[in-house]
């Protein structure tokens, strides 16, 4: 397991997304903290990532819907 925040997180379920030139690993994770979703991209050798607590996921979501649906 990995260190995640000072706790060892264990991977609950897991997702790899080839878009492009990027690999995005979308992983449900948790530590003692809690679970947390933690989006990772992969790009020219390049690492990324942003971990959005679980209690977050529903507000993440409907952000990412709203953005989809402005046409924009």
């Amino acid at each position: 397991m990995k260190r995640e925040g000072g706790s060892r997180s264990r991977v609950v379920t897991s997702d790899k997304l080839q878009v492009e030139n990027k690999t995005i690993y979308v992983d449900l994770k948790e530590n003692d903290g809690g679970r947390f979703l933690q989006i990772a991209e992969l790009s020219n050798d390049r690492r990324s990532t942003v971990v959005i607590p679980y209690s977050g996921l529903d507000l993440f979501l409907e952000s990412i819907q709203k953005i989809k649906n402005s046409g924009v």
